[in-house]
């Protein structure tokens, strides 16, 4: 893309594509691994509501409906889990 002076845009504005498609990255996904992007796309606000309910879900159900005593590994898996989804629900807000 130029403008009316013959001046082309930086090469890190195009991202691979041809100068007519520019595309700009955020700079925040330049910082995270692709994983973690992949986090991010999958807790979007609008998913978000579901995926806090099925955490919750295995959280409750591991702690109140399980006959098996937990371990502190096991604990400290399911304080993780608590801690996510109060995480995820702070996206949404």
């Amino acid at each position: 893309m130029r403008n009316k002076e013959k001046q082309t845009n930086c090469p890190c504005c195009t991202q691979g594509g041809t100068e007519d498609e520019v595309k700009i990255t955020p700079k925040i996904s330049k910082m995270l691994s692709p994983a973690q992007v992949q986090l991010l796309d999958y807790t979007h606000y609008l998913d978000a509501p579901d995926l806090v309910n099925a955490l919750k879900l295995v959280h409750d159900v591991t702690i109140y409906h399980s006959h098996e005593l937990l371990d502190e590994a096991e604990k400290d898996a399911l304080f993780s889990v608590k801690g996510l989804w109060e995480c995820i629900e702070r996206i949404k807000e």
